[in-house]
């Protein structure tokens, strides 16, 4: 599953895997230890690559970089590849409720307001990587013999998951 940040890439893997009964695997999580530090990438590569040998799995997040040997292994790919006003919508609704809920995201990780008024703001990384992702994402997922789905609107993603 892949996507720009705040595109729904976690919620529809989650139920995904769970429809179908799948190992779930939050790319996310593995990436970004306690106190927001970087996982070096060979212990990131190790830990991904260790939970992508379960026979079915479904895995979000672009890390395609640091995976693409073990991503080639893949039946399918899915890119939620929503319009921009619907990505920056869903990205500060989920921002700000993270801040008043104070809501984990991964090994005791919280968003803060100074964190979101920053560089290191989700907000301003989804205004420096949306449009180059959607640039990069048709040569990055032309090296891979895996079907490609792409959903340009949260209706074919709903109508998709629905027909599983």
């Amino acid at each position: 599953m892949i996507g720009s940040c705040g595109s729904g890439k976690t919620t529809f893997a989650r139920t995904v895997a769970k429809s179908i009964g799948s190992c779930y695997i939050e790319l996310d999580a593995l990436y970004h230890l306690p106190g927001w530090q970087d996982a070096s990438r060979e212990a990131f590569e190790e830990e991904a690559i260790k939970r992508m040998s379960a026979d079915r799995w479904i895995v979000d997040g672009n890390y395609m970089n640091m995976l693409r040997d073990h991503l080639a292994e893949s039946d399918l790919i899915i890119w939620l590849d929503y319009p921009f006003r619907i990505v920056l919508r869903r990205m500060l609704w989920r921002t700000f409720r993270r801040l008043f809920t104070r809501e984990e995201l991964w090994n005791g990780n919280r968003e803060t307001w100074r964190m979101t008024f920053s560089r290191e703001s989700i907000v301003l990384y989804l205004f420096q990587t949306y449009w180059k992702r959607r640039r990069n994402f048709p040569r990055y997922l032309s090296i891979y013999d895996s079907q490609v789905l792409r959903f340009r609107h949260p209706r074919e993603a709903r109508r998709w998951i629905k027909g599983l």
